[in-house]
């Protein structure tokens, strides 16, 4: 009996695997060329333009599923540039690496934005981890995901059973669950905003128009939207001394005093 249902538990436990972003980037660059995907691109732009801190900070990184920068804009930084895990598809990457290795120094970013590659990732609390290290104290932390508590997030599950497309594998990230790896990095939540409600199968082709879900979602400002941005800021706790003060006193050169003599008058 064991035997008979061994090729269908490796074809499900296929199907639910999360490959390396190396390996899906291509796919998954596919998918946002078609028409939910630029339509989900457009949302995602306009919510990070409500969202996005205008720190006017020098250094940005930009860690994407794709290689290339699929969210335009400087964001009010000086310098901008971005990392691919990818030889094949470098794209506008500065350099190839992997996420939860990245090749910088400590402490050196001031905005870290990754655009869905924590779902993407194998490890995504390592490139959470990561990424917390290359943070500047009080450096902001631009998280966009894709949310499981949606109706694109629950096509997810049948869809992934008979689409090949790399979209529909991915970590089910809840929100409450990444800000609580968020906290434990000494992290804070600053910002969340959730956009997109159309249904997968049905979406408005027009750029500027809004459909019914969509006009509905952003009045009441409902959670279940298609992803979810989240802004955070790095605190990082300096250590306090209990130790009393020791002060060295300082010995200030005196000039003797000089004595007066007597006055004779002749």
């Amino acid at each position: 009996m064991g035997n008979l249902f061994r090729p269908v538990r490796q074809y499900f436990d296929a199907k639910h695997r999360i490959v390396p972003l190396s390996c899906s980037q291509e796919s998954i660059e596919n998918w946002f060329d078609t028409h939910y995907g630029q339509y989900l691109l457009r949302h995602e732009q306009q919510g990070l333009a409500h969202v996005m801190p205008d720190a006017g900070a020098h250094r940005m990184m930009y860690l994407g599923a794709a290689s290339q920068q699929q969210l335009s804009g400087d964001f009010n930084h000086l310098h901008n540039f971005s990392l691919s895990v990818s030889a094949d598809k470098v794209g506008d990457s500065g350099a190839v690496t992997d996420f939860d290795a990245l090749p910088l120094p400590s402490e050196t970013v001031d905005t870290a934005l990754l655009h869905h590659a924590l779902e993407f990732s194998v490890s995504p609390h390592e490139v959470l981890k990561e990424a917390s290290r290359v943070l500047k104290p009080c450096g902001h932390m631009v998280l966009v995901v894709l949310n499981p508590m949606s109706m694109f997030g629950l096509t997810k599950w049948p869809a992934r059973l008979f689409s090949s497309q790399a979209i529909w594998r991915h970590h089910s990230l809840r929100y409450g669950r990444v800000l609580d790896w968020l906290r434990l990095l000494n992290i804070q939540p600053v910002k969340a905003v959730s956009g997109g409600f159309s249904c997968p199968l049905q979406w408005p082709r027009e750029e500027n128009k809004l459909g019914f879900m969509d006009r509905l979602g952003q009045k009441h400002k409902m959670p279940g939207g298609a992803y979810y941005i989240v802004v955070a800021r790095k605190y990082v706790a300096r250590p306090a001394s209990f130790e009393p003060r020791k002060w060295k006193s300082i010995r200030v050169p005196v000039a003797p005093a000089v004595k007066k003599g007597r006055v004779f008058e002749e």
